[in-house]
């Protein structure tokens, strides 16, 4: 598994996977804490796009042949940095201030809860 937290990083990953599907996949009850899983057929490798501090989503939670960009910016009046996801074929928009990271790795190295959810290769959680 890799976890990547660089914003320009994240991009490039997440344009080689195109003409794939992205959902809503894990959320705390308040989602403050979301992760969006993003698959293909093709690709032996899930993405998990991780964010934390959402304040705002709009759009369907699941999304066929998403075009995903992640940007970065600071928020003058809040003075706190604004991390946003937006898919370029759809309405999609979700927006975060805490934080994002971008897990990349086989499905069974996953776990199913923000709990469990990064396994060490022990199956214990980090």
């Amino acid at each position: 598994m890799e976890i990547i937290t660089e914003v320009k990083k994240i991009n490039e990953i997440i344009n080689d996977y195109k003409g794939t599907k992205a959902n809503i996949w894990l959320f705390d009850i308040s989602h403050i804490k979301l992760a969006m899983k993003i698959y293909s057929n093709k690709k032996e490798e899930t993405l998990y796009l991780v964010l934390a501090g959402c304040k705002y989503i709009k759009g369907s939670f699941s999304l066929n042949n998403p075009d995903l960009f992640v940007s970065e910016n600071f928020d003058d009046k809040t003075s706190e940095v604004i991390f946003k996801v937006t898919d370029n074929n759809s309405d999609f928009e979700l927006t975060s201030s805490s934080g994002i990271a971008l897990a990349k790795g086989i499905e069974s190295e996953f776990g199913n809860s923000f709990e469990n959810f990064l396994l060490s290769n022990n199956n214990e959680s980090l």
